[in-house]
């Protein structure tokens, strides 16, 4: 009598918890928000800064990276790369990383891209 008391209360929980995943996936779903990339934490944005920095590299890229960085900010990319490499250097990002979003800020403000 005990053993089929626990089974039909794990068939219970097991029933339930298959009932709330299937109303919370299929029935009703949980909306999908829409956020831009200006909405993360500033050392996100430090690690999307060096992501454009990397994928980047070449002074040909520089259009590219700059529409790229709009994303941060649409007015000025300049600044949005200023502001990731105060915090890149506050969190202590590696040499390297610094030296690589230095380049990308000098390649961008030589090609005028917070105009």
């Amino acid at each position: 009598m005990k053993r089929r008391r626990q089974i039909g209360f794990f068939l219970a929980i097991a029933l339930g918890l298959a009932a709330a995943l299937f109303y919370g996936w299929f029935i009703h779903p949980a909306a999908p928000a829409n956020t831009s990339l200006a909405s993360l934490r500033s050392d996100y944005q430090a690690d999307y800064v060096l992501m454009v920095a990397e994928s980047y590299p070449q002074p040909q890229d520089v259009p590219y990276a700059i529409e790229v960085l709009r994303q941060l900010n649409p007015t000025d990319p300049i600044k949005a790369v200023d502001q990731a490499l105060l915090t890149a250097q506050q969190l202590g990002y590696k040499d390297a990383d610094l030296h690589l979003m230095a380049n990308l800020e000098i390649r961008v403000r030589q090609y005028g891209g917070g105009q």
